[in-house]
């Protein structure tokens, strides 16, 4: 009983001193290592940019497009991940003409400009003639309200007798 009483009054009286005691500091490289996964932690989010303008130039060797918008010209490389549409339909980064109007989603990655999607407006071909409107005279009108007086009759419309 005696023995048990002393190692119930030791045994705490052990682990306090033990836990108490400080442990010297490790220096060198595991607090450098440390340190360098805390700062590599700490990365700005990406955010994906939106630029509208005018196509610049288009190297397709290199994958560069550059884009003339509001804020000056940004050059913008392309991937094989990249979506690239003219129009309605699929295209390649060759089948691009500088000086056409292009919306071009991209994130900035290591001081790069890489393209997520790019976007060429295709102009609806013009009219060779424009039409000319109707002269109010020719046209009948379907309701005639009170403040609008009634046609004339043209004389060819009506037979003759």
């Amino acid at each position: 009983m005696k023995g048990r009483c002393l190692i119930s009054l030791l045994l705490p009286l052990l682990l306090i001193g033990v836990s108490c005691t400080q442990q010297t500091e490790k220096k060198g490289q595991p607090e450098k290592v440390a340190r360098e996964k805390s700062s590599s932690a700490i990365k700005k989010p990406l955010k994906i940019i939106h630029l509208a303008g005018e196509t610049a130039s288009v190297n397709p060797r290199a994958g560069k497009l550059s884009v003339r918008g509001k804020d000056g010209e940004v050059d913008i490389y392309a991937t094989e991940k990249t979506n690239i549409l003219i129009g309605r339909e699929k295209g390649r980064l060759s089948d691009i003409a500088a000086g056409t109007k292009a919306t071009v989603k991209y994130l900035e990655i290591d001081g790069k400009n890489i393209a997520r999607s790019i976007f060429i407006v295709q102009e609806a071909p013009e009219e060779k003639e424009p039409q000319k409107a109707d002269s109010p005279a020719s046209q009948t009108p379907d309701k005639i309200s009170p403040e609008q007086p009634p046609a004339a009759p043209s004389p060819k419309a009506w037979p003759a007798s």
